[in-house]
């Protein structure tokens, strides 16, 4: 257990409970401080209050230990309080200002009262190199706040920038100094102050058939699920340049895709895109190495790839009913090794024009890969056959191969016409013991683990195992790492969804290890994140889409909807009051519609019931009461899902609304009428899950299970030509061309 944690939480609990009433007004000032919150709504709409004790714990997990001996230290609860209140006093400026219309328009400017009638200035260079200056008294600006320090009297200036003001300072990332202009100052004002001066607009980018009120449709890939005869065990970037045509031809404009992140090689059965090892680099098991001049022009690998034993391992990976990660990874390893053995001998050393390319590509990737490369290398403990492994250049040529493919494959999604192309996944958080984590140790608290609390399908609460950032450090950072996350995951896409969007205003931290408290919510710099999110999307010509399924803020709504961000929408929760299904014109407008997701049962498992069987078999369903209670449930709902039909006059023929119906086995005229009338939705964005289309009822991912359940593996029944150009599933897709028109456009 960390030092910084109480050997027991039952003595903080019980330390909690014998607080005075001004303690407990201290202590809430400080949690206060540190955002974590005191209530929130839960799932049934009422306010939760979250124990004293989980609160303060989360404090503790930050390292701020207020207890001696089960006794609050009275000194340390003020020493903590006074440096989160005067020390930002101490400094004119923080260390960031984010400005956008509407929102903050001003610098708020903190210094001693006795500097207030001297001679300043403000000077900003801006990001295209345009320098803007002006003189003024900090006495003619309006106070917003004041307080004493030792003595000293401070007060809090709102300074207006004329420039971003009258629109001569554009959106982007300017620096702004700060000095005295009179010959004496006061020594603790510093003779001149540096600050990031970041301008952001008032809306996320929105295409011109956005604002047109155009509705496309498209497909949910899990991209290593894709089934192809030429893949080596899972499906990579040349099954998405496959698959890209084929949707398009059917009038897809998008295809939404699983998080890409990297993932731990060296732990390849660690496979869940949404507990990746960086989050700014790419998985490079999704390169096909037979796509590089550096495999088809080696005559070694060439050769190997003629040999029985290299046929019957690649056959194996393709024979397999579920991915064998390891397997894949060693067999994909091997070849991309001896790859670039060949590009340093071939181009790196006579530095080629590929190898310009390349070095163009490091280059504009700047430290951050550099770190990556040489992470990767130090965590290699197992024995190396050969020295190439411990060259970090290997990463960073992966890396790269790994961008150009991606890229090929959203230029191939234009070309054919899809509005949108790609849209990405950005997880919610990284593995601890990663790359992104451990390179950025100081802005993540290891003690703590993302979270929900509980609801109704984890009454218990959730821990995903993922340390959050902690947003005071991410603020002192200028949010460089939040912008570079933006930036990578923005790349080769046109649109990117946020999984967890309401982290962007709060995140349920709870303890890594048991015997803690429940957990609490943790608030972050909202205005600024938002901000900064529509400044990468507008830069980076991206949408953005907000995962905001479960219980949601309704402040997060107003984000999303002020800023331009899409919502995402799921059709089994898309109800009015708990029970029955919305109407499709009732279905919000900027939103992608799912009508399943990787979380969720697909449209065959829902309705035959089988989810519940297997969830029961899981034990995730303790026993058979509960059991029958949640079908009794879900037959209720399928009356209601065939009472939704019927409404729109889409119910099929041989339906009836009879009660024997609730119990018929799902077919391809039901699944053809549902995924027709979340057509007709008046969501611009809908998405169908390639599953549905195969009718599969194996689940991608049953959450709240790791070793019970071989999440992340399955592997899709039937090569893309199979399942997207069969008569059965043109006859499914149908209702789109009818509801939607052409998605995809050569415009």
């Amino acid at each position: 257990m960390n030092d910084s944690t109480p050997a027991d939480y039952a003595t903080l609990v019980t330390a909690c409970a014998a607080l005075s009433a001004n303690e407990l007004k201290r202590l809430d000032e400080l949690l206060c401080l540190h955002g974590v919150a005191s209530e929130y709504i839960e799932y049934s709409g009422d306010i939760a209050h979250i124990p004293l004790s989980d609160r303060v714990d989360i404090l503790q997990l930050k390292g701020v230990d207020l207890f001696t001996a089960g006794t609050l230290d009275e000194e340390k609860l003020a020493s903590h309080i006074r440096a989160l209140t005067q020390e930002p006093w101490l400094s004119p400026l923080p260390s960031v200002v984010v400005l956008t219309p509407g929102g903050r328009d001003s610098l708020e400017l903190r210094l001693p009262v006795q500097s207030l009638h001297s001679r300043w200035q403000w000077r900003v260079m801006s990001e295209d190199g345009r320098e803007f200056a002006q003189d003024f008294i900090p006495a003619d600006a309006p106070e917003s706040a004041q307080i004493c320090i030792d003595g000293i009297n401070y007060s809090a200036r709102q300074l207006s920038l004329s420039p971003y003001s009258n629109g001569a300072l554009q959106s982007g990332y300017h620096q702004l100094f700060l000095r005295c202009r009179d010959n004496e100052q006061p020594s603790n004002v510093e003779m001149e102050i540096a600050i990031s001066l970041i301008v952001a607009p008032a809306r996320c980018h929105e295409p011109e058939w956005v604002v047109e009120g155009q509705r496309l449709w498209g497909f949910s890939v899990q991209l290593y699920s894709l089934r192809s005869t030429r893949n080596w065990g899972m499906g990579d970037f040349s099954d998405l340049r496959t698959l890209i045509p084929l949707a398009a031809s059917h009038g897809a404009g998008f295809l939404v895709l699983n998080p890409l992140h990297a993932l731990d090689l060296n732990h390849p059965d660690n496979c869940s895109p949404y507990s990746p090892n960086d989050r700014r680099r790419l998985n490079i098991l999704y390169i096909d190495p037979t796509q590089e001049p550096d495999f088809w022009n080696n005559t070694a690998l060439q050769e190997q790839t003629k040999t029985a034993a290299w046929k019957q391992r690649l056959g194996k990976l393709q024979d397999c009913a579920a991915i064998d990660y390891k397997a894949v990874a060693d067999f994909k390893k091997h070849a991309l090794l001896q790859m670039f053995l060949f590009f340093v001998e071939q181009h790196l050393e006579p530095n080629s024009e590929r190898a310009a390319a390349y070095h163009c590509f490091v280059t504009a990737q700047g430290e951050s890969l550099q770190a990556f490369a040489e992470f990767e290398v130090s965590r290699r403990h197992e024995p190396i056959s050969d020295a190439v492994e411990l060259d970090p250049r290997f990463t960073l040529y992966t890396q790269w191969l790994a961008e150009m493919q991606l890229e090929e494959c959203q230029r191939l999604a234009k070309e054919n016409g899809m509005r949108l192309g790609l849209i990405r996944d950005l997880a919610v958080g990284g593995d601890g013991s990663g790359a992104e984590v451990s390179l950025n140790r100081g802005l993540y608290c290891d003690n703590a683990s993302i979270g929900a609390p509980p609801d109704p399908l984890a009454p218990q609460g959730q821990n995903w195992g993922l340390p959050p950032l902690d947003p005071v450090q991410l603020q002192h950072n200028a949010y460089s790492h939040f912008i570079q996350l933006l930036r990578t995951n923005m790349a080769h896409c046109g649109a990117l969804r946020i999984d967890h969007v309401m982290a962007l205003m709060r995140l349920w931290w709870c303890p890594r290890f048991p015997g803690r408290g429940g957990g609490a919510y943790v608030h972050y710099p909202v205005d600024d994140l938002f901000a900064l999110l529509r400044l990468e999307s507008v830069r980076n010509k991206c949408m953005v889409i907000g995962e905001d399924l479960g219980v949601v803020p309704p402040e997060v709504r107003t984000y999303l909807n002020s800023s331009g961000v899409f919502s995402n929408v799921l059709f089994y929760f898309e109800k009015y009051d708990g029970f029955h299904f919305k109407r499709p014109e009732h279905y919000n407008p900027k939103a992608l519609a799912m009508v399943a997701n990787h979380d969720v049962p697909t449209l065959a498992a829902w309705w035959n019931c089988s989810d519940l069987d297997l969830r029961h078999q899981l034990g995730l369903i303790p026993d058979e009461a509960d059991l029958e209670q949640q079908k009794h449930w879900r037959r209720a709902e399928k009356r209601q899902v065939l009472q939704w039909l019927a409404d729109q006059w889409l119910l099929p023929a041989q339906w009836q609304l009879g009660d024997e119906d609730d119990s018929r086995v799902f077919d391809e005229a039901l699944c053809a009428a549902i995924f027709r009338c979340c057509a007709r939705s008046s969501s611009q964005l809908v998405s169908v899950q390639l599953e549905d289309l195969a009718l599969l009822e194996t689940p991608v991912n049953i959450p709240g299970t790791s070793t019970e359940y071989p999440n992340w593996r399955r592997r899709l029944p039937m090569n893309l030509h199979e399942l997207i150009d069969s008569k059965l599933d043109n006859a499914l897709l149908a209702g789109f061309a009818i509801e939607r028109g052409p998605a995809a456009s050569n415009n």
